[in-house]
């Protein structure tokens, strides 16, 4: 990839807003991504760090959460490091069907599905104290072509 930034913050929400304000900065800087990608890519990470600051809250750490945003030709790679002890996506509980009147009290376990649903890829790893959490958006086939379209 090309460049790299990277941002360390506490494990406070109120750091989330300054982290989307990066991250859209950074992808906009130069020729990787449209608006409504990066749109995506800052709501994916917000919640990634907002997971982040809860799992460490929870786990009383006080460590920074790192975000590391790498620029790439026609994508943008963003992995949010935390030092919470560590996460697995698969002991998640299950969402409960739309349908299902229990779904209404079901308040976590939604950011995991949005993610994925704002990504191109969503990848878990486990660090030494932690979970690094690695979001790639990619600029879609569709926008590509109609931006060399536009070029000729």
């Amino acid at each position: 990839m090309g460049r790299t930034i990277h941002l360390q913050i506490p494990p406070r929400n109120d750091h989330l807003a300054l982290v989307r304000r990066v991250v859209a900065t950074a992808a906009a800087t130069g020729d990787e991504l449209p608006d409504r990608r990066i749109d995506d890519l800052s709501l994916a990470v917000s919640e990634a760090c907002a997971n982040a600051i809860e799992a460490q809250r929870a786990a009383g750490a006080g460590e920074h959460v790192t975000i590391r945003i790498d620029l790439g030709e026609g994508e943008v790679a963003v992995t949010v490091t935390d030092h919470a002890g560590g996460f697995s996506p698969e002991e998640v509980d299950p969402i409960p069907a739309a349908e299902d009147p229990g779904r209404l009290r079901h308040e976590h376990g939604l950011g995991l599905p949005l993610m994925r649903s704002l990504s191109t890829s969503l990848r878990f790893d486990q660090t030494d104290d932690g979970t690094a959490v690695r979001i790639v958006v990619q600029r879609t086939p569709e926008v590509r072509e109609e931006r060399e379209e536009k070029a000729v």
